[in-house]
């Protein structure tokens, strides 16, 4: 199989200006994509998630709900860009009690503002490719795969529970480039 080139665009942000992910020429893409951090200590981006989409920008729109919805959890943004992950809420998608709901709605009120500081620290890099669904998951799932296994320095806020989905090798290599420095993404990774 030929070599797979990805680049990654970015840093984008959730909020409103230049960089706005909403207002990227690449919104429609099909991509795969890095949720990042940018350390205080060293200035690299530090990966918080890897996702793919069929749609970059409606995908963000649905990530964005489910934030400020705080049905996934939220870091601390301070303790974040400091390479420590805090989780400040856990998610209520992880409390599936008939208690969650509850603790949820008493956590709203003094969460709301932790919420869109998280929301402020999330820098995106997106990388269009127009390969086939299910290999734009095994590409996925090997990037964060690599930098479980690779890079556990590097690793310290992408969470454990984040699913990872990778079959078998393939015998491709992902030949990776970025706009800027993102800790623990190889420039080679083989899939």
């Amino acid at each position: 199989m030929e070599p797979i080139s990805l680049h990654f665009h970015g840093p984008l942000t959730f909020t409103p200006g230049e960089r706005c992910l909403f207002h990227s020429p690449l919104q429609d893409a099909a991509c795969v994509y890095l949720w990042t951090i940018r350390s205080d200590l060293d200035g690299l981006y530090y990966i918080h998630y890897v996702g793919e989409t069929t749609d970059f920008g409606a995908r963000q729109r649905e990530h964005l709900v489910h934030v400020l919805g705080m049905n996934w959890g939220i870091f601390d943004p301070v303790e974040a860009r400091q390479g420590v992950q805090k989780r400040i809420w856990p998610g209520l998608w992880r409390d599936g009690s008939q208690d969650g709901p509850a603790r949820l709605l008493q956590a709203y009120a003094r969460g709301s503002t932790d919420v869109l500081r998280y929301i402020e620290a999330l820098t995106v890099f997106v990388a269009e490719t127009d390969v086939d669904r299910r290999l734009r998951k095994h590409i996925e799932g090997s990037v964060g795969r690599n930098l479980r296994d690779n890079h556990r320095d590097k690793s310290a806020l992408y969470p454990e529970d984040n699913h990872i989905g990778v079959g078998r090798r393939i015998g491709a290599s992902l030949l990776i480039t970025a706009d800027a420095p993102i800790a623990g993404l190889d420039p080679v990774i083989e899939i």
